[in-house]
């Protein structure tokens, strides 16, 4: 296989972890999610939540099942830009989220839901030929807070 064909393959399976994370983080896969992550992997959503970065699956797992469990959610991502390195690569991917959350659950003082853009900056590490986020950083542009009841 050609050096540039097997770049190419690697792009794709690194954009198809991206794309598995939006699907089960929106669907609660909560096994498929924390799957796509080593074991040591760091989560930075401090923009987000206040609570400094932290790393590991329970630790992982505990901050986003907690702040989507009383939601709806859909992710979207679009625009990776790609640097490879051998078995390592860094990512950065333009994204937009909805979040609705079930009536009283929302965070944000009088919201309930939320429609979010900005970026994810990732680090991966390719470990038995398996591409997984090592690090994992959301960065928010602009956050529109929507109140009232969602139809």
């Amino acid at each position: 296989m050609s050096d540039e064909l097997a770049r190419l393959l690697d792009y794709e399976a690194i954009r198809n972890v991206k794309a598995r994370y939006c699907r089960f983080l929106d669907t609660k896969d909560w096994d498929g999610f924390l799957s796509l992550f080593t074991p040591d992997a760091v989560l930075d959503v401090q923009e987000d939540t206040g609570n400094p970065p932290m790393s590991g699956h329970a630790a992982i797992l505990e901050q986003v099942r907690s702040a989507v469990i009383d939601a709806r959610s859909a992710h979207q991502i679009h625009s990776s830009e790609i640097d490879l390195r051998g078995d390592e690569a860094e990512m950065i991917t333009a994204m937009q989220d909805r979040v609705v959350w079930a009536p009283g659950k929302c965070p944000i003082p009088g919201g309930q839901s939320i429609t979010g853009f900005g970026h994810y900056t990732e680090r991966y590490v390719r470990r038995d030929g398996q591409w997984k986020i090592a690090a994992l950083k959301l960065t928010r542009l602009y956050v529109e807070v929507h109140p009232g009841p969602v139809v």
